[in-house]
């Protein structure tokens, strides 16, 4: 099996953080040079944003930024690290590959497994065993064909994370040479991140909602087939391809993502389908707000905040505040602490760093405590030191809600990854 490496945008934020993080600490020391009787106020939080998780602490001693390709959600003052891992082996002719979905609570070194589908390994199990005097090969030879007619293999997107909850995306192809039966498919569910339960609609919002969002939903998804064929009738050449499709397209309760909506909890629904020739496609239906659960309270405070222009989101805490501010082409955010009482607040600059941002996550109120420091440390070193080659975490990059006329995708992925 290919060994599964960062991706270009991690090992470019990874090169560039000597030069961000450090530029971070001298921006910050200078700006404080430049006012000398402004003392930084003490904070500590973690951001994320682009494809990384930064460590941020200020306060008497000057500011200090860490950064890692690492995935982190907090759960009850508790902080879990959430991972993926691949199985698999290369032929020849076939290759199967499996991802698995991992959480680890920081302060354990025991991890969880929150989800993996046995079918790529049970067809492996069945290959190797007709195909006894076939060898595995190293995925890494460049003589290893590029178009095997045996393919098994499934992929696990993240596509967000609240609090005690992950949203994922699960992809599975399966052609296999020599059988008739073909499938391809996806789904959307959420899992709970300390146990790798699933969670029900009715788990995530009540019974009585539930049902509302269900039979909204399913309202959506009808008001969408409908635009869809109208605009096919109307001469619409995406609308008119789509339409082919349209009736092999199933409202599935279960296959939905936990969303938010200027940092009000949503659900948005992913209804799985198939192309003429049994390629998975996906309809994704528009996010439906529901009423903010218990749990969610304590998400909130987490997600970013936009300003009605768009040119600014903040975090507002007790004793400061963090903002970003976007560059022209939303690439990169400006991170800055700001402190001090209304019309004498003061801004140190923290680092420029990969967008879009994600969430914030305190650590100083209530403080964090040595055992979880240590233990965040030796995250952060981790998640450095295996350069991707054992686990890799991605944060999410969320879909902006666009006005498409057909917000319809093709589900299936490349044969090699």
């Amino acid at each position: 099996m290919r060994p599964s490496l960062l991706p270009p945008a991690f090992r470019r934020i990874r090169a560039l953080l000597a030069l961000s993080v450090g530029g971070a600490a001298l921006a910050a020391a200078c700006g404080d040079r430049a006012s000398r009787s402004r003392a930084l106020p003490p904070a500590e939080f973690l951001f994320a944003a682009g494809d990384s998780t930064y460590w941020v602490r200020s306060g008497g001693d000057g500011m200090r930024v860490r950064s890692a390709p690492i995935l982190l959600t907090e759960v009850d003052g508790r902080l879990f690290e959430i991972f993926l891992g691949n199985e698999g082996a290369e032929y020849p002719d076939a290759s199967f590959a499996s991802a698995r979905l991992w959480s680890r609570e920081l302060q354990h070194r025991d991890s969880t497994l929150l989800f993996g589908d046995s079918t790529v390994l049970r067809e492996l199990a069945v290959w190797r065993r007709a195909h006894p005097g076939d060898e595995e090969i190293d995925p890494a030879d460049e003589d290893v064909p590029d178009d095997p007619r045996t393919v098994v293999n499934d992929e696990i997107e993240i596509v967000d994370v609240h609090g005690p909850y992950i949203t994922i995306e699960h992809l599975l192809n399966v052609d296999i040479d020599g059988s008739p039966s073909h499938r391809h498919g996806g789904r959307r569910v959420v899992l709970d991140v300390r146990s790798g339960a699933f969670a029900s609609l009715e788990v995530l919002v009540g019974a009585d909602e539930a049902r509302r969002v269900a039979a909204a939903a399913r309202t959506s998804l009808t008001q969408l087939v409908d635009s869809i064929r109208t605009a096919g009738a109307a001469g619409d050449e995406r609308a008119s391809v789509a339409t082919e499709s349209l009736d092999s397209f199933r409202f599935d309760s279960v296959s939905f993502g936990v969303s938010d909506i200027g940092r009000d909890p949503a659900v948005a629904f992913m209804v799985p389908g198939h192309s003429t020739d049994g390629e998975a496609l996906a309809l994704y239906l528009p996010p439906i707000t529901v009423r903010a659960p218990v749990w969610w309270e304590s998400v909130r405070a987490t997600l970013p905040e936009w300003a009605k222009d768009s040119a600014r989101v903040t975090w507002d805490r007790a004793n400061y505040n963090i903002a970003a501010r976007p560059s022209a082409d939303g690439d990169a955010l400006a991170l800055v602490l700001i402190g001090g009482a209304v019309g004498e607040a003061h801004e140190w600059p923290i680092a420029t760093v990969a967008g879009p941002a994600y969430q914030l996550i305190p650590l100083d109120a209530p403080p964090i405590d040595s055992a979880a420091r240590a233990a965040l440390s030796r995250a952060f070193d981790l998640s450095t030191s295996l350069d991707g080659l054992v686990q890799r975490a991605s944060w999410p990059h969320r879909p902006r809600i666009a006005n498409a006329t057909v917000p319809l995708r093709a589900t299936s992925f490349s044969r090699r990854q």
